[in-house]
């Protein structure tokens, strides 16, 4: 994997990280989890089954879960204690509209020992925290099919 995530603080910044095998991008995901502080809001996009849920799952473990991570598809959102505070895992390919998420009560759940990864974070708009990170997972074309570019953006480079 050729990664820029691990050489620099990304602070205001982007990294990419050119993955080639399911191994590349657990390391991705951990390398993200190492930039993450409490609390943070991770906007995960990418086409359907580009990779996200199983990039969540490596930052999950990446903060300290030892557990077994499962997608939160069905229930919307999951909760993984973590060393300093707490991920919540989020899915919202299912909404049809924003205000569904009105009963998961998030501001309750939002706060300085939070993090929240989002999978599908457009259907949730005016409901969500605003994104402190994005992940884009690009599929590059005519490449194998574990073949990933991984972009980390935060700070400025979330205006881009």
């Amino acid at each position: 994997m050729q990664s820029l995530f691990e050489s620099k603080n990304l602070e205001n910044s982007e990294g990419l990280a050119q993955c080639q095998s399911l191994d590349d991008t657990e390391a991705a995901g951990r390398a993200i989890a190492a930039q993450l502080t409490f609390p943070s809001c991770v906007y995960l996009d990418g086409a359907m089954a580009a990779g996200k849920t199983t990039l969540a799952k490596s930052i999950i473990h990446g903060l300290g879960y030892v557990g077994d991570v499962t997608s939160p598809t069905y229930n919307l959102v999951q909760e993984y204690p973590v060393r300093g505070g707490t991920v919540y895992h989020m899915d919202l390919y299912r909404l049809e509209a924003p205000e569904e998420l009105e009963f998961l009560a998030l501001d309750d759940l939002w706060g300085e020992q939070s993090i929240f990864l989002v999978e599908w974070s457009e259907r949730g708009v005016g409901w969500l925290p605003p994104a402190t990170h994005r992940v884009e997972i690009e599929l590059p074309l005519d490449a194998p099919s574990t073949y990933r570019n991984i972009v980390f953006k935060t700070g400025a480079s979330l205006k881009t």
